[in-house]
């Protein structure tokens, strides 16, 4: 089952300065884990570009993978951002993508190691492709997508309909957060 992208709420400059600030980047970091322009990003924090934008997304995106998250305003507060405490490590990066199971990823999480597989499904969803492509695609959307899916795991991990009798995680569309179907 294929779901649409969940709309995010925007974020404001500050939201941004604030982020680099929490995981110790220049500016010139967050650029180049974002995969944009210096003045891209001296743009987006200095209020001179909107924060709707694609490169917006890509910004937010090296954030998020590196733990940040991004907090939404309420009537008596306004948006802010935090550090992410329990997200689940990486032992091994991905090197295969398997036709059955999808993308096998060596993890360990609340003192367990185990083998974490991101359905084809997932990898298909998050790079909205069509078709089957060479598994070097899939490893750079799991680079892109790196903190949607450690955050999608942490979810997984608690749910005993996602483990197999071999002890492996089964990571599924309804568990990453750009996937799940709009509230």
């Amino acid at each position: 089952m294929t779901y649409g992208v969940a709309m995010s709420q925007t974020i404001v400059p500050a939201q941004i300065r604030a982020a680099r600030s929490l995981v110790n980047w220049s500016q010139e970091e967050l650029a180049k884990a974002a995969g944009v322009a210096l003045t891209s990003v001296r743009d987006i924090e200095g209020e001179k570009r909107a924060a709707d934008s694609g490169t917006v997304a890509n910004v937010r995106r090296a954030l998020e993978n590196e733990g940040v998250e991004f907090l939404a305003g309420a009537p008596d507060y306004g948006p802010g951002v935090r550090l992410i405490g329990n997200r689940p490590n990486v032992i091994r990066r991905p090197t295969v993508v398997t036709m059955w199971e999808g993308m096998p990823v060596r993890m360990e999480f609340k003192g367990k190691t185990f083998d974490a597989f991101i359905s084809y499904e997932v990898l298909e969803d998050l790079g909205r492709l069509t078709k089957k492509e060479p598994d070097e695609v899939y490893f750079k959307l799991f680079d892109k997508y790196r903190g949607s899916i450690l955050d999608g795991v942490r979810s997984a991990f608690g749910s005993r309909e996602n483990w197999d009798r071999q002890g492996r995680l089964h990571i599924r569309g309804k568990d990453i957060r750009e996937l799940r179907p709009p509230s």
